[in-house]
């Protein structure tokens, strides 16, 4: 048979075929007299196999010691198709994420909701807060949204910590104490951190006994969730005072358990 026709057979197109003779995938037949190539129905078969582990994800390279493997070299092989399944259950997974995130932006946008990668539950409260609250602790009510925002997007933070954010800013006695703890947090931006010193150990105190610190300190950035790199907590956090408070009160964490929301006085 001809190129045409064995490529037909199988799938394929003569471009591919003479492709496969290049790589040494498929051996070239012998040719008549007037110098056409002749194919035969071992080449079909050959042929058909090259294209099903093709399918299959093979890479071409490994396909010829697949084919013509000998007991040399099937140690190789066995690695090539476990990295390829290792490859496939990494994508799946990756797509399943995508898809529970698509699925979740959906339903916010045919609810017309903001689209945002804050958890369900923190970004409702959070938008709550916003709307309720004055025109002073607003501002810094959106900026603190859009710090979690970035956290979130990045995986610097495990769902834990947003768990316990929603937690503190539900409860109507923590909230209050978390509000006034903010505004004092604001207030620190801009100043020297020796001068102050005494503000920054007292609101380290209060921030640790109300919110897991620890979380955003020392969790490992889920980058399988969130396709950006982990920041730093002088990326998340600039000012020079305010990062002094974080720091104090993650270091109080690491010797004591934190009070839950509940129990916060």
């Amino acid at each position: 048979m001809k190129i045409g026709s064995l490529a037909d057979a199988a799938g394929t197109t003569p471009r591919t075929v003479r492709h496969y003779h290049r790589l040494g995938l498929l051996d070239e037949p012998r040719r008549l007299s007037n110098g056409y190539r002749e194919y035969t129905i071992d080449d079909v078969v050959r042929l058909m196999r090259v294209r099903w582990l093709a399918d299959a994800g093979m890479p071409l390279g490994a396909i010829a010691a697949a084919l013509d493997r000998s007991a040399t070299d099937e140690n190789d092989v066995v690695a090539d198709l476990r990295a390829l399944l290792a490859g496939i259950e990494s994508e799946q997974k990756a797509l399943a994420h995508r898809h529970a995130r698509l699925s979740a932006l959906l339903d916010d946008a045919i609810e017309h909701r903001s689209l945002t990668a804050l958890p369900r539950d923190a970004a409702d409260t959070l938008a709550a807060l916003i709307d309720a609250a004055t025109e002073s602790d607003r501002e810094a009510l959106l900026r603190e949204r859009d710090l979690l925002e970035v956290m979130a997007i990045s995986g610097t933070v495990p769902a834990s910590f947003f768990e316990t954010m929603t937690a503190t800013l539900a409860d109507p006695r923590t909230r209050q104490k978390y509000l006034a703890l903010l505004r004092r947090f604001s207030a620190l931006e801009g100043r020297d951190v020796d001068d102050a010193a005494g503000d920054i150990d007292a609101l380290a105190a209060e921030l640790a006994s109300i919110l897991d610190i620890r979380a955003l300190a020392s969790a490992e950035p889920d980058l399988t969730a969130h396709e950006t790199g982990p920041l730093r907590i002088d990326d998340i956090v600039p000012d020079p005072a305010q990062r002094a408070v974080i720091i104090e009160a993650t270091a109080r964490l690491q010797t004591t358990e934190p009070s839950r929301p509940g129990d916060a006085r």
